[in-house]
């Protein structure tokens, strides 16, 4: 017969379980707390596993990351007696291994005895003189996607294995600790965005250095000028040289490709141009000078276009050499023509290349204008290109300052392509005699 003392002296296996409850729950909540309170991710991994190896009391326990590209599972960290050695066999096919076959399952597993086990691989005991036991493994999942594996381990000599109700706290370490990770590599991410972002916005500024800040201020004469990068900085070119005897040198091109490369070559091409042209101003001499240092610095398969124009303000004459441009448009009296074609191919292709030139000579009301392709070949949503017959429509019918004309034709484009994205940049020039 039982007695009251008998009672109280008998916990009831409900009210402990309960208890048990209770700690693994606020246990949880602090590893939650600890590990979501860690952004970067070295720091955050070695978290991770100091909580699972003291939480689970394992002796040894790794986390593998999946290499998306390689399809594989990267040992991050290991931490055991033998954990450095095992960092050292970096890394793992899926489905190799318990934690290969873990990471294609998606479904945690607990190994009483690993070498009972027909997935286990002894090879890292035998290397390590570690004695593996009972094995808890589970898949890291986060937003829908394994992203890697977490185990912890019991020595054999230890004679410890690992419970159903371990496994559930585990479980739930995992997924707090998957979170984290993919909180912190979307943080990584966001860091080396902005940090590519300050970058470009240097990349920006310093190309816009190199670009003329005003257009050249003449009695005679109105210039203008205008470019627009497809990305933050772009290859398209303009420059205006003056010499001596009221001379003005004008340069514009397009180098090939987009983004910083071709920025850092638009860069070195103006200073070529700029440093050139004072010694000699013919335009077909200042081509070929040009042509034969970008083939010497030899960029892996960069070139430009480029227009070199030596215009005399006092006598109202332009000589024009070309290298692979499109043609300039010449306004008189309402009507339009191409001017200055292509004498050669573009700089950098052909060393030791003889540009030709052409000269004309300009009447008062005459507009030119130097263009590179992006302002013909922007598209709409229907393929469309703007195309050079669109411009010289526009370039004919327009009466206002040049100032005006580029301002109408940037619009004009955007019109056109409406939401189509702009895929080149797109730059042009033109001065107008009074």
């Amino acid at each position: 017969m039982s007695t009251h003392k008998d009672t109280l002296s008998s916990p009831d296996p409900r009210l402990a379980q309960l208890e048990q409850r209770v700690n693994q729950l606020e246990t949880c909540y602090k590893i939650t707390s600890l590990i979501n309170s860690e952004l970067n991710l070295a720091n955050l991994l070695d978290t991770i596993m100091n909580v699972a190896k003291k939480v689970m009391t394992a002796d040894a326990c790794s986390l593998l990351l999946v290499d998306e590209e390689t399809n594989e599972l990267v040992f991050q960290i290991a931490l055991s007696k033998v954990g450095e050695k095992i960092k050292t066999m970096t890394r793992l096919k899926i489905g190799e291994g318990i934690a290969g076959t873990v990471a294609r399952s998606g479904e945690p597993i607990i190994i009483k005895d690993a070498y009972q086990h027909p997935k286990f691989n002894p090879d890292f005991d035998k290397k390590t003189g570690f004695q593996t036991g009972s094995i808890l493994c589970s898949p890291l999942k986060a937003k829908g996607k394994i992203i890697g594996v977490c185990q912890v381990i019991h020595e054999k000599t230890r004679g410890k294995v690992f419970q159903p109700s371990d496994q559930e706290l585990f479980l739930l370490l995992c997924d707090s600790a998957a979170l984290a990770i993919h909180n912190a590599r979307m943080h990584l991410v966001l860091m080396e965005n902005q940090r590519m972002e300050k970058d470009m916005e240097f990349a920006q500024s310093v190309q816009e250095s190199f670009l003329p800040t005003s257009t050249p201020q003449h009695a005679h004469y109105t210039f203008a000028a205008q470019t627009h990068a497809a990305q933050v900085v772009g290859g398209d070119y303009y420059d205006f040289i003056p010499f001596e005897n009221e001379q003005l040198g004008i340069v514009l091109g397009d180098v090939s490709g987009k983004g910083v490369p071709a920025a850092l070559q638009m860069a070195r091409l103006m200073s070529d141009f700029r440093y050139i042209s004072q010694v000699d101003s013919e335009p077909q001499k200042v081509l070929t000078q040009v042509n034969n240092a970008l083939c010497e610095r030899s960029y892996r398969g960069m070139f430009t276009t480029a227009v070199f124009c030596l215009l005399d303000l006092k006598n109202r004459k332009l000589i024009v050499s070309n290298g692979g441009h499109l043609s300039l448009l010449l306004k008189r009296k309402n009507s339009i023509e191409e001017i200055g074609s292509a004498s050669g191919s573009p700089l950098g292709i052909l060393p030791n290349m003889q540009y030709s030139q052409e000269e004309h000579s300009l009447e008062s009301g005459d507009q030119i204008l130097v263009f590179t392709d992006g302002v013909t070949e922007p598209k709409n949503k229907q393929d469309e290109e703007f195309g050079l017959v669109r411009l010289k429509n526009m370039f004919e019918k327009h009466q206002g300052s040049p100032e005006e004309f580029l301002k109408n034709l940037e619009n004009s484009i955007k019109q056109f392509i409406g939401d189509a994205p702009q895929f080149d940049d797109l730059t042009s020039l033109t001065f107008k005699i009074k």
